[in-house]
């Protein structure tokens, strides 16, 4: 059962996606149900009833940026889900607004910690695929697009790219920079 209400859930997760435009379901529902004592059946049903009631909208990405892999969708609040807010945001309690500022916080963080670095893939005419894969972490950009022969080796070459990006992007601009 959980501890908060389907309409409590709505206000924390409109206050969440105000705060950090452009969220991943992933990332959201997460914090929801790790730090605001919602369920994941509470959640599901408020963020399902947001989007219907189109005071959320969703947009769907491939890219492999963030704790999931594949496509996701990314949020943001619309006007009409701003004006409910701030007809509602009166009635909370500032120990839980206190506790939304400290979720929106981890959720940014995590967002930009997820940003450093993306890959994505897409077909190529020829039947093949195209890799993006770039990092922008230690003040040193990197961009690399790769052509592979199929779907499998590009979707294990953006899996793969989260962990080693850095590492990767640094030895091969020493190993061309040296030769």
């Amino acid at each position: 059962m959980s501890d908060i209400s389907i309409a409590e859930s709505k206000i924390q997760i409109l206050y969440l996606v105000d705060k950090a435009p452009g969220v991943s379901y992933h990332l959201l529902r997460e914090k929801c149900m790790e730090l605001l004592y919602s369920d994941f059946f509470t959640f599901s049903r408020a963020y399902d009833e947001l989007i219907a009631g189109n005071l959320m909208d969703k947009r769907k990405s491939g890219d492999f940026t963030g704790e999931a892999i594949g496509s996701t969708e990314n949020l943001t609040i619309t006007d009409g889900g701003k004006a409910v807010l701030n007809d509602l945001i009166s009635s909370l309690s500032a120990p839980l607004l206190a506790r939304l500022d400290e979720t929106s916080g981890e959720i940014k963080s995590a967002m930009a910690e997820n940003s450093v670095s993306s890959a994505s893939m897409e077909p190529t005419e020829d039947n093949r695929f195209r890799v993006i894969l770039s990092y922008t972490g230690d003040e040193k950009p990197f961009t690399a697009t790769i052509t592979v022969e199929d779907e499998k080796t590009a979707k294990m070459l953006c899996q793969k790219w989260k962990n080693t990006c850095s590492k990767a992007s640094e030895e091969l601009i020493r190993l061309i920079s040296e030769g």
